[in-house]
């Protein structure tokens, strides 16, 4: 990946905006999330995932099994399982044609890390989640 990628991180539960008549509610960032608010970026994209666990759960072993090769289109990616996948110790490569532009990696089921040199995915990320923070290049490796 070329040397001006940078990094960011966010937690991937959320508290929900609480409302008068009940208490917030905690929801986890799926993978079909983040894919969505790339909007028409994300649809130019071709997707590979990856699993550090050895024993993925079987939606993600499809979703793997899939994107093997050539990798998936990202609207074939959000049919697979996505809008309900918690993608623990995961990550998912988005390419545009043979180009690494994106990483969305999944880190212990408690945050969501991305990379990318792409100024306009950061500040949708910032804008989308307000505690994001920038990640070094140590704590990127240190998550992998």
């Amino acid at each position: 990946m070329p040397s001006t990628m940078q990094m960011v991180t966010f937690a991937a539960w959320r508290d929900d905006a609480l409302l008068s008549y009940r208490l917030a509610d905690r929801r986890y960032v799926t993978l079909a999330e983040l894919v969505v608010r790339l909007g028409s970026y994300g649809l130019g994209l071709t997707w590979k995932a990856r699993m550090f666990d050895e024993q993925p759960r079987p939606a993600f072993a499809r979703m793997m099994e899939a994107s093997a090769g050539a990798g998936i289109p990202t609207l074939e990616l959000l049919a697979m399982d996505a809008p309900y996948m918690q993608a623990v110790d995961s990550e998912v490569e988005g390419y545009m044609g043979n180009e690494l532009v994106l990483i969305l990696r999944e880190f212990d089921s408690s945050s969501w890390d991305v990379r990318t040199a792409d100024a306009w995915v950061l500040s949708e990320i910032q804008r989308s989640y307000p505690d994001t923070r920038p990640m070094t290049p140590d704590e990127w490796d240190s998550t992998n």
